[in-house]
């Protein structure tokens, strides 16, 4: 019974893009704010995304790019020191996008949330 239990969890890991020092590769993403610890989160993230909604684990060709103050003017996540992102990726041969926030933790850290977007042609 064990073997059985531990098959999905070693299934998803496997499925990850994986660098030598182990993590997920975060070097794809493009021109984001992101360090490379936090790029391997928000890709992990929208790995899992994408796993869930479309089946498919497999991400490439990612890119990033910052987005202006102006966008979502009201969000919470300016009045926190944050910021905004768009992030794209061909998920088993189609584009899809994610609007990504970041913003400094107050534990340490940055907090960050993925929103996946339905219509990815305009990312």
């Amino acid at each position: 019974m064990r073997p059985v239990t531990l098959a999905l969890p070693l299934l998803l890991i496997a499925a990850a893009p994986i660098d030598n020092s182990g993590a997920a590769s975060a070097n794809k993403a493009g021109p984001s704010r992101a360090d490379r610890r936090l790029k391997a989160d928000v890709l992990r993230g929208m790995q899992r995304y994408a796993t869930a909604a479309y089946r498919c684990a497999r991400l490439d060709r990612v890119q990033a790019q910052s987005l202006p103050k102006r966008f979502r003017v009201t969000s919470v996540v300016y009045r926190r020191g944050g910021h905004w992102e768009a992030w794209s990726a061909r998920v088993c041969g189609q584009r899809r996008g994610f609007l990504v926030a970041m913003w400094p933790s107050r534990r340490g850290g940055v907090d960050f949330t993925i929103e996946p977007q339905r219509n990815s042609a305009r990312l």
